[in-house]
């Protein structure tokens, strides 16, 4: 190439040098926002068998039992609920095993795995169409639910009509907190407990941010390492052009003079 190109070719590629090694760091940084996202998820797990654990085994068996509140258009009522036969807890394994069936139109539904402040795990319902979704419980993981105050709930949301007749069956392990959350071992773990939640969630919420921002920055590189390629290749094109063109070759005596000059 000759010498009298200028240097905007050059600087063009320096800058591409340097977006794309701000494009390697920027994924560097990426990757370590996405693992600390995974490590703030496992965080409270060594936490769950502390409390699965601690239930009393002298609680009233009604206290015990799930119920299926359904609205049909007033709210919901102890007249708008199905209840269970004491049998469908198992006071050895913790575990409840309820069928309900919907007898009219409802337009929401709330399970109440019972009345007391308690730790569901391994929740399950049969109706793929339907999900339980805590409304004043804390998630300690994917399969595990700490509710600290008495009359847990759960909406039951789903992806059709909770039509008359619909029929589901729900399981799940129901470990009464009893007087576990009233004694002071048990008030300082799970107020422990809480606070680390809370904390954890609040921290992933702000690595999140942090991670949306990373993923922001590194489009816009690429994005802007992309227009500064075309930018070049049109550049280098132009070049080609100039070389080639007639008025190029008919002032070659007056670049090399311009040379012999500067010396």
């Amino acid at each position: 190439m000759n010498n009298d190109v200028p240097e905007t070719l050059a600087a063009a590629r320096s800058r591409a040098a340097d977006l794309e090694q701000q494009l390697k760091l920027s994924d560097e940084g990426v990757s370590r926002l996405a693992q600390r996202c995974l490590e703030l998820e496992q965080q409270v797990l060594n936490y769950q068998a502390a409390l699965a654990r601690h239930g009393s085994d002298n609680e009233p068996a009604a206290l015990t039992l799930p119920q299926l509140f359904y609205d049909s258009g007033s709210g919901y009522s102890p007249r708008e609920c199905l209840t269970v036969a004491e049998d469908a807890y198992d006071e050895l394994t913790h575990e409840v095993s309820a069928v309900f069936t919907l007898p009219t139109d409802a337009r929401a539904l709330r399970l109440d795995p019972g009345e007391l402040a308690c730790c569901v795990t391994d929740l399950s319902i049969s109706d793929e169409r339907l999900e339980c979704r805590a409304m004043n419980g804390i998630r300690l993981q994917e399969d595990c639910l700490l509710f600290l105050d008495v009359d847990p709930n759960l909406t039951v949301c789903s992806t059709v009509p909770f039509a008359a007749g619909m029929k589901f069956a729900v399981t799940y392990h129901y470990y009464p907190l009893g007087r576990f959350q009233h004694e002071q071992p048990g008030k300082a773990l799970l107020s422990a407990l809480n606070t680390i939640k809370l904390h954890a969630e609040a921290e992933k919420n702000d690595v999140l941010e942090q991670l949306q921002a990373a993923l922001a920055e590194n489009t816009r590189l690429n994005n802007q390492l992309t227009e500064l390629q075309n930018s070049r290749a049109a550049y280098e094109d132009s070049l080609e052009n100039l070389y080639e063109s007639s008025s190029w070759r008919l002032t070659a005596p007056l670049r090399a003079l311009r040379r012999l000059l500067r010396g």
